[in-house]
Order: C-alpha cells, then structure tokens, then sequence
C-alpha cells in the first residue's frame, strides 16, 4: 500500500520550506555543484554534527551506478555516494528510485548537510511505500535532531518498527533513544526505555533497564509525577510511576508502604517491576509486651549519698548550648540514609569521609538515619553518650524546624539546610547550597559589567519566584531595572513564546537573566542564542547537573553562570564523577571541615571551601562566594572572578 509522502516539515529554521525541482534539473544542479562542498544559494548553517550509525546499502536495486556508489560509501566519501545514489535514482522506477533518494538523503545527514538533505528530499514523489515512508521519517527525525528540537523528532521518528528491516529497525530505535535522552525530560526518557524494554534479550541488560527506568522517574517532581500518573496511558509506564509514588508517599511509615506495595502487586501481577516491588517491602519487627513488676524495695541499714549527680540515659534536648570545641574528635552524623531522600544523604555522606580520610583523620563519625524516628529521639540518641563534640545534620528542613522548637541545643549543630525565616535554637548553625546566594552574586556580577537594562526568565514555580525575587532586589538596589520578566511553564518543555517576547525587548536590552534547571537550560539556551545571540546571558549553577556530558552539555555554550570550585576542579582535570549529587557531596566535605572551623569563621575568617569562600553571618548561616564559569565544547571553563 501506498502512502502519500507528508510535506517537507524540517531542517534548520531556514530550510522548512518545500522544493519543487524535478530529478533531471536537481541532476543538473548536483552536477554544477561538484561535490557540493558550497551550495553558493543556499544558507550554510550546520549545527552540530549528530553521530550516527553508518548508513547500510541493503536492499538497494542492482545496477552499475549503485555500485559505483556502494563501493564509494564502503571508502567513506559519504558526500560523492550520496550524490551518486542520487543521480542512479533517474533511471529506476517507483519503489526504488524513492529509495535510493532516501539513501542519498540519509547520507546527507550523515555528514551533517542539512540543506543538502532537503534538496534530495524535495525530490521525492507524491507517494512512499510502508519502507520508505519509514525511512522519511527517520530522517525527519534526525534533522529535527540536528536542530536539537528532540521532541519534535519523537513525534517524527517511527514508533512502531515491527516489519521493517532490521537494520532500519535499529537505526530508527536508536534515534529515538537519542533524542529522548538529549532531550532533558526524565518522564520522556523512562518512557523510552520502557518501550525499547520488549526488544532486550540479556537479563542483565534489562536489570539494568529497569534501573536506568527507576532512576529517571526518580528524578521527577512531586508535581510531575502526578501529573504523569493521571495522563500517561501506557499500562507498564502507569505502573512504574505508581510504584514510585507509593514509595514516596509511605517512605517513613513501614507499615504503609508494605499495605500500599501489596495492593500494587494486586494492580498489576505481570509488571516488570514486580521484582523490585518485592524487594521495597520491609521486616517489622514488633517488640513483645511485657508487663511491669513491681519489686519490693531492698531497705539497707545505711544509705551512702551518690557519689556523682545522677544523669538521664535520654537527654533532653534544649539543654545549654556549650562553647565552641576547639578541637573535635567525636562527630554525631544525622542524614537521610533510607526513604526519598536517600541518594542525597548518601551523597552528603560520601562527602563527609573524604573529608575525614583526607584531612581529619583522627575525627570519628557515629552515623544516624534521621528516618529511622521522631528527629528528637535520633538526635537525643546520636549525643546520649555525651562524647560527642558536635552534630552534623539533618538534612530536611523540617526536621531542622523542629530541632529549632527547642530554645537552645546541648551539642553544637550544622544543619545541612536552611530553615528561612523561622527563628533557630542557640547552638545551630545552618549550612546549605542556598540558590539565594547565586542569584545575589549573579546580579552584582551583571551589574559590574555595566548591564542595566535586562530580562529576567526564570521557571514559574516555588523556586522560580525565589531566584528572581532575590536577583531583583539586589540589581534594582544597584540601580538596574527588569525592563521585561517572563516567568515560563516549569514542565512544558515548549519554550519558542520566551524568545519570541525578548524579541520585542531586543533593542532596548543589555543580558538576560536565565533561572533554570540542566533540562530547562538545555532547551532555553540554543533558542535564544539563535535569536538573541548578542545578549549575555547569566545563569546561576542550577543550569548544570555536575555532570559530565559533553554532547548535552553542547547546548549550553556561551552561558556565563556561578559555579562551585569542586566541580571545576574536576572538569579541568578530568577526574571521574563518582557521585550522583556532586555538589552535595562537596557540601559534605565541607560540613566536617566548617565544623572544625567555626572558632575561627567565627572570628570573621573565611574558608576557602569545595562549594565556595565560606563566611559566618552573625544569625548563624553560612553563605558561599561561588566562582564565576561559562561552556565551552560542552564542558565549564572557569573565567577570572
């Protein structure tokens, strides 16, 4: 059957557009142009090049031509094959001509011609069979790629495969997993994986499927997530947002979460992820009653008064607050180890033993999950010896609220967090990655650079409002103004309405202020930096996850955003990243090393730490001077502070 090919819908911005020039006139035009190295009428614009399998020349007509290009791409001259395959295409009828113009195409994209790729395309005829429909798409798909427009290249790439080739078959399921990961959305990518899942054979790669699909959702917003389990269709997806939802929703209740696992197993008995649920129910140990018995007093003769005064087992929190050790020997660490936040505690951890193998070795950690009860009974536990010097943690800021009830702590305490505005017990001190601080220093940083006149772009949400609120204060109080604020859908992934306002803004504008999450940057930034790529852009670190990817990281050249020294430390030597959260484990490290510290932070000295130049404020927070970087091939170059 037939199907009637769709109109030519993509390339770069300046290519969407049809051709309508006959094979024999686009031959003549191929044959003036010789290898096409310059295409004199066409826009030379090349994104970057996107890699790619090679193309196979399976089921290809025979013939002399296609041999001669054959042998041509077996050398690697892509260019020259493609061209030859093209002018081969004159001689054969429907269905091969249409196929060896896509092969022709394909090759084009291969070397990252867009322009070239759509003159081969327009030559196409009204109608493609299933195969060469397939195969349009695909390369729609990788043209859409090419502009990193990802989820329109999802919407184009085939998503049932099934009949085709099976080379074909692999080319298209790969271009799709590319796209899905470039893209930046977790729930878009777990769904990929989920349908790729069908075609893995090994059990030890769908193990690890499962878990690349975990991890993905994992990272979804509270917001999202429920979103995602009332709109998201697909029965196995549906169930691995479930799932995960339950665990969060029942983390610190054991009982909960095995009722609300169980009733899931019910839901949905073939799950792939049946395994796994199996393994998230947890052993309740319940303790026997056993009744009290009164024994009778033991009366002696005479009664010696105690030699030393009597002390509780369970000390009761809000006792006085002593001085500052200085010196510490014993740390009582209290994070987050099971639960929702378990891979951030974990991180925080890790961090804090670097930090006591490499410079406090002679310091001993007692390690205490805040989830484990009520945050008073683990933190009354973690000091009950009373050899504990000082308190690292917790993470949560509720738990950190509720600590502060208290009007003073008897051991002193760096909490991992802040708690905002709430008033904190004598003895806490509060230590954290504050996005307040960035966008304070991002708009002190514009404002040393002249900028006066700037847009503000930050994501409509909680933290959003935050980071500009900040950012605003700090550059109207230097004497700037926000001549256009544009606070952008934080989950729609759709961001052409931001440029096409900042268009209007263009003359009048200094830089642009860009509040963002890696996904959200990753999608913002090659849209304005075509359209407004005069204008500075500044960012604080939340642009970056840390992590190195310099085929995502690609789309956030030309940012100028803060950074902590530890990240960049490790992108300019080139060490391995063996952390999820690394900006948290830096926090970790430098936990322990403010803890030894704060005598003298405290006597106004700064600490030049992994996530910055650390000070003491006089309410007991600690803020960081971050340093100051911008992308460049994908991966954060520190500029001059």
């Amino acid at each position: 059957m037939q199907s009637k090919t769709p109109p030519v819908k993509w390339g770069t911005t300046k290519m969407k557009r049809s051709f309508h020039l006959s094979v024999p006139a686009l031959a003549i035009v191929l044959s003036a142009c010789g290898s096409m190295s310059s295409v004199g009428a066409l826009p030379n614009i090349m994104p970057p090049p996107v890699p790619q399998a090679r193309a196979d020349n399976n089921r290809l007509p025979s013939g002399v031509e296609v041999q001669r290009a054959n042998d041509l791409l077996n050398r690697g001259q892509r260019r020259d094959a493609a061209k030859t395959y093209f002018n081969a295409a004159q001689q054969y009828s429907s269905p091969d001509r249409e196929r060896l113009i896509l092969q022709a195409a394909e090759l084009a994209t291969l070397i990252s011609d867009s322009a070239l790729t759509q003159i081969y395309l327009s030559a196409l005829g009204n109608r493609l069979d299933g195969q060469n429909m397939a195969r349009y798409r695909y390369i729609q798909g990788l043209l859409a790629i090419m502009d990193r427009e990802h989820s329109q290249a999802l919407h184009l790439l085939p998503k049932q495969v099934n009949g085709l080739p099976s080379g074909l078959q692999q080319k298209i399921l790969e271009a799709r997993m590319r796209a899905a990961q470039s893209g930046g959305d977790y729930l878009v990518l777990a769904t990929e994986l989920v349908l790729q899942e069908p075609r893995i054979k090994q059990p030890h790669q769908i193990k690890l499927n499962h878990d690349r699909i975990w991890n993905q959702i994992n990272r979804l917003s509270e917001k999202t997530l429920a979103d995602a389990r009332v709109r998201v269709p697909h029965p196995i997806m549906r169930g691995w947002l479930d799932l995960n939802y339950l665990k969060r929703i029942s983390s610190t209740d054991s009982a909960q979460l095995n009722r609300n696992i169980k009733s899931w197993q019910h839901n949905f008995p073939r799950h792939p992820a049946k395994a796994q649920a199996a393994k998230m129910i947890r052993k309740i140990s319940v303790t026997p009653y056993r009744p009290n018995v009164v024994t009778p007093p033991v009366i002696k003769s005479t009664i010696k008064p105690a030699p030393h005064p009597v002390t509780t087992t369970k000390p009761v929190i809000g006792g006085a607050t002593p001085a500052l050790p200085t010196s510490i020997q014993q740390v009582a660490v209290i994070l987050p180890l099971t639960g929702s936040l378990s891979s951030v505690g974990q991180s925080l951890l890790n961090g804090i033993k670097k930090a006591q193998k490499d410079h406090a070795s002679n310091v001993q950690l007692k390690i205490y999950d805040s989830n484990s009860n009520n945050i008073n009974a683990v933190y009354s536990k973690a000091i009950s010896n009373r050899k504990v010097d000082f308190v690292l943690g917790p993470f949560s800021k509720e738990k950190i609220a509720q600590l502060s009830r208290a009007r003073s702590l008897p051991v002193n305490t760096l909490s991992l967090n802040y708690i905002g505005g709430l008033k904190a017990a004598t003895g806490l001190y509060q230590f954290g990655l504050l996005p307040e601080d960035e966008a304070v220093q991002v708009a002190q940083r514009m404002l040393s650079k002249g900028y006066r006149k700037i847009a503000v772009v930050v994501p409509d949400s909680g933290w959003g409002r935050r980071l500009r609120n900040s950012f605003g204060n700090t550059f109207t109080r230097g004497g700037g103004k926000a001549i256009i604020t544009i606070n952008y859908a934080s989950d729609s992934g759709r961001y052409g309405d931001i440029v096409t306002a900042l268009s209007k803004k263009k003359k009048g504008l200094d830089a642009i202020f860009l509040a963002a999450s890696p996904s959200q940057a990753r999608g913002i930034q090659p849209l304005l930096r075509k359209s407004l790529k005069s204008k500075p852009i500044y960012a604080t670190s939340h642009i970056y996850s840390g992590l190195a990817n310099q085929y995502q990281n690609v789309s956030l050249e030309d940012i100028t955003y803060s950074e902590i020294p530890w990240i960049l430390e490790v992108a300019h030597k080139g060490l391995p990243q063996d952390s999820k959260f690394p900006r948290l484990r830096a926090l970790g490290m430098d936990a322990l090393m403010v803890a030894k510290g704060l005598p003298r932070l405290k006597n106004g000295s700064a600490l030049n730490g992994r996530t910055g130049r650390i000070k003491l404020h006089n309410d007991g927070t600690l803020h960081r001077q971050l340093k100051w970087a911008k992308f460049n091939g994908g991966s954060p170059v520190p500029l001059p502070n």
